[in-house]
């Protein structure tokens, strides 16, 4: 089931593209930039106003193009959205460095788990869980999409690493599914939830810290020795 055909955004004006503006054709490299050009404008209006109350006229509008080029070149609405966060979250997972299997575990866990703060903490991630907490009762596959981001995407990453380090004889042989979502609530939770709330910004030392400490407790609990993790 593609995003499109789950989110309905309730709006009858958005299935009536117009018809074009400019005469003329644009150029091959113009064309081409279409689509991320949309995404821009499109991400700036869903971020500032949330998803119901932007429309494709909005869209449209702000990217300089007609309501049948964003039909042509990205989908309806909920395509458009669906496109602008996956883009957005697939461009911060970049920053979820691992430092190789040269390192160890620890090390390895310090890194992916700093980079994931560096992801959740990132304002604009901040204010897209702020709309999927708002609008996700009267459009649950919001929460659908975003929760299916983190599971391809952070979560996917976490798994894997944790599953070379079996190979390798690092890591016990348990469910690392399970292992991964420890892990992820142990670092996200808390940082998130704070500065949600407008309490103590996390800055890099306190993330690091943070991290750290974390590690070392999973670690623990995984009953494997971290003293290579530091202070």
């Amino acid at each position: 089931m593609t995003p499109g055909s789950i989110i309905s955004s309730g709006r009858g004006e958005e299935r009536s593209p117009a018809g074009p503006r400019n005469p003329g054709r644009p150029t091959q490299h113009a064309a081409a930039a279409l689509p991320d050009r949309i995404l821009d404008a499109a991400q700036d209006l869903f971020l500032t106003q949330g998803f119901e109350a932007t429309s494709l006229n909005q869209i449209a509008a702000r990217a300089g193009v007609t309501k049948r080029t964003l039909y042509v070149k990205v989908g309806d609405k909920s395509e458009i959205f669906a496109a602008a966060v996956r883009r957005m979250l697939d461009r911060r997972r970049e920053r979820l460095d691992d430092a190789g299997a040269a390192n160890s575990l620890a090390d390895r866990l310090v890194r992916f788990g700093e980079g994931l703060l560096t992801v959740v903490l990132d304002p604009d991630v901040l204010r897209l869980f702020r709309i999927l907490v708002a609008e996700a009762p009267r459009f649950p596959a919001l929460a659908t999409l975003m929760e299916e981001q983190m599971a391809h995407g952070v979560h996917r990453r976490l798994v894997e690493l944790l599953r070379d380090e079996t190979r390798r004889g690092r890591f016990p042989a348990t469910d690392p599914g399970m292992a991964a979502q420890f892990f992820l609530s142990m670092i996200i939770w808390s940082p998130q939830r704070s500065v949600l709330f407008g309490l103590q910004p996390w800055d890099p030392a306190r993330r690091s810290r943070w991290v750290r400490a974390a590690v070392r407790l999973f670690l623990e609990g995984c009953q494997l020795p971290d003293d290579r993790i530091g202070s």
